[in-house]
This record gives structure tokens, C-alpha cells and sequence, in this order.
């Protein structure tokens, strides 16, 4: 059967039937919850941004830079593939894309075994793409020279980077890359004047409750869909974000931040989603000016149309990676069949349920 065939998989209705009575009475509960919240508050002189419906800032050249991984599952192991492309618009029209070489994991096939479970190669690969994307932007950035960048992402790094599985040589050497990739966008936005932003589109962040602004110990855009309508944006003006342990638990992420400096606010576009984090890098432009903009320029699906332009670029698909693997495959075998080795391709066949 062709990995295309779409997989036909029949589940007992009778556990059906469980799961839904299990989901109701959980959402039962969740919206109780929800239901004994108190109004939410803010922290005493703190107040809510709103953006103008004209433009107060129209950036001419702007890049955005994303990242993308997968993992193939195969019987003789794991093998993490990461990529990054940077798309440059000029007067709202694509110019010119730029594609950092894609990465491998484990780049010698050898060490094909080094990992045993998902979690250990994802620990890798994780650190490995966010690297590419900040070396990708730095290199970029020193070529165009843009009025704007954006990361796809964060800016702001999140202590499971600093997540050490299996404490491999590979693992630590990809904390330092992204450590140095950071630093390096952060010298090269300086040094040529060059706005940098992170637009993070799934935040899993509690800085408003830990940081004493919000009363409430649940995520930051949650609890802000409460509170702000479209155009408007919290906080106001936004936030600097100190290198606490109460906020970062692990040694090399705290020492990052404490040398980045950054500040975030979260911005929202549309009713139908919540509000987005928007974390701000080195900034020549008023902070306003850069939130209108991003606000200007949102899609029907309430995120920045050169946001959504990257993401769509970059997206390492479960159909693409399939189909990619598919045609590898068969370059496998063609290469040994033409050596005039029997072909034994269990080794790369794909792990059950991959």
C-alpha cells in the first residue's frame, strides 16, 4: 500500500462512546471554573493599549524568519530533520527568499542510534531549530538590512530549551548554538538600527501572574481574552521582563535573559483568537508604531500576513514528510539493486505507527 493511501482506522465505538462522556464531564468542570472566576484585575496604574485604525508607521522592507522540524521514525532509529526560511517583502510584495541548508540529527548516519525515545532526539532538535532560525535572521539581516524583523517564535527563551535528557555532547553543543545565535541577532539589530520582534502565536507563558500583574495563576493570553478586545494591547507600555529564578529555573536561560533584556505585550487581532505575545527585541521605532503595524497588516485568521506567509513556507507537514520519505526510499533501494546487493530495506522501513 502507498504511504498517500490515506490510513483507514476504525475505533470501537463503544470506547467512543467513553471518551465523550469522560470530555463532557470535564469540560463540565472546566466551565464551572470558568463560571466562579472573579472579574479579572489588573495591577494598580497599569492600563490597556489600543491601536488607531490608520497606520502610524509603514515599514518598506521587511523579514520574517521561521523554523521548522520533524522526526522520521524508522526500525533502526530516529533521524530529526530541521529548516528555516527567511522571506523578504518589499512594498507588501515577496521579493526574495532565503533558505538556511537544512539539518540532520544525528548528522552521521552512524549514530543513527544514539536515541532510544522521541523525547531524547526532540530535546535536539528543539535547540537546533530555534538556532537556525536566529543565525538565519542575524545573516539576513546583515544583507538586507530590513526596517523590520520578525521571528516567527520567541524571542524570549523558554527554560525547556534549557531541557537536558539525555546531557549528550550534541545536546549541550546545541544550547550553546542557540545561545550564540540569540546573542548575535541581538548585536547585529543593534549595530545596524534594525527593529526585531517575536510574534508567538501558542504563548504557554503565566508572566503577568508571576510578575504580580494579574491575580490569577493561569496563561497570560487566557486570561487577557477576559479583558482586551481586537486592537488593543497589555501591557501597555510593555513590560521588561527581569532574569528571575522565579520566572527561569535554568541556569543558561536565566544568564541569556539577564544579557538580552527583553521586554513582551500581547496584542489582539480578531474576537475568534486570543490574544497573541508580541516580544520586543532591539527597537529604534516607537513600540507603537511597530504593534500598529503588525495590527494593520492581520489576516482574515487574525495573525500578520508576513507571519502567515513564513508559516505556510515552512511547514514540515506529517503528508510532506511522507512523501519525502517515500522518494528516498526508492532511491535506496534503486542504489543497492544497482550494486547488485539485495536490498534489505527493514532497517528503513518506517517504525509501526509512524
Amino acid at each position: 500500500m502507498s504511504l498517500r493511501n490515506e490510513e483507514v482506522i476504525t475505533t470501537s465505538p463503544i470506547l467512543i462512546s467513553k471518551l465523550r462522556d469522560k470530555l463532557i464531564k470535564y469540560f463540565d468542570i472546566l466551565a464551572v471554573t470558568a463560571l466562579s472566576k472573579s472579574e479579572p484585575k489588573l495591577g494598580i496604574g497599569l492600563k490597556v493599549g489600543k491601536i488607531k485604525d490608520e497606520a502610524s508607521w509603514l515599514p518598506k522592507d521587511v523579514v520574517v524568519v521561521d523554523g521548522g522540524s520533524s522526526v522520521i521514525s524508522l526500525n533502526m532509529g530516529y533521524i530529526g530533520i530541521c529548516a528555516a526560511i527567511a522571506i523578504h517583502i518589499s512594498k507588501d510584495r515577496v521579493i526574495n527568499r532565503y533558505i538556511a541548508e537544512p539539518l540532520i540529527i544525528p548528522s552521521d548516519p552512524k549514530d543513527i542510534t544514539m536515541y532510544e525515545t522521541l523525547d531524547q532526539i526532540t530535546g535536539v532538535i528543539d535547540k537546533v531549530r530555534e538556532a537556525l532560525v536566529f543565525e538565519l535572521a542575524s545573516d539576513v539581516a546583515k544583507h538586507t538590512k530590513p526596517d523590520l524583523l520578525i521571528i516567527d517564535g520567541p524571542l524570549i527563551p523558554y527554560s525547556a530549551l534549557a531541557k537536558k535528557v539525555v546531557s549528550s555532547r550534541d545536546e549541550f553543543e546545541a544550547l550553546r548554538r542557540y545561545r550564540d545565535a540569540v546573542l548575535r541577532l541581538l548585536k547585529v539589530s543593534s549595530g545596524e538600527g534594525i527593529n526585531v520582534v517575536g510574534f508567538v502565536k501558542r504563548p504557554r507563558s503565566m508572566f503577568l501572574y508571576r510578575l504580580g500583574i494579574s491575580d490569577e495563576a493561569t496563561y497570560d493570553h487566557v486570561y487577557l481574552s477576559r479583558i482586551m478586545g481586537p486592537g488593543e494591547f497589555f501591557p501597555n507600555p510593555p513590560s521588561h521582563l527581569p532574569a528571575s529564578e522565579a520566572l527561569f529555573h535554568e541556569r543558561e536561560i536565566l544568564e541569556l535573559v539577564s544579557k538580552i533584556n527583553p521586554r513582551f505585550t500581547f496584542l489582539r487581532f480578531t474576537y475568534q483568537t486570543p490574544p497573541y505575545r508580541v516580544d520586543l527585541g532591539y527597537l529604534s521605532e516607537d513600540y507603537y508604531n511597530v504593534l500598529s503595524y503588525l495590527y494593520l497588516v492581520r489576516t482574515r485568521e487574525g495573525i500578520p500576513y508576513p507571519v502567515m506567509k513564513a508559516d505556510e513556507e515552512t511547514k514540515l507537514s506529517r503528508k510532506l514528510m511522507r512523501e519525502l520519505y517515500e522518494d528516498v526510499l526508492h532511491h535506496y533501494i534503486s542504489k543497492l539493486a544497482l550494486s547488485g546487493v539485495k536490498p534489505d530495506i527493514i532497517p528503513v522501513l518506517p517504525e509501526y505507527g509512524w
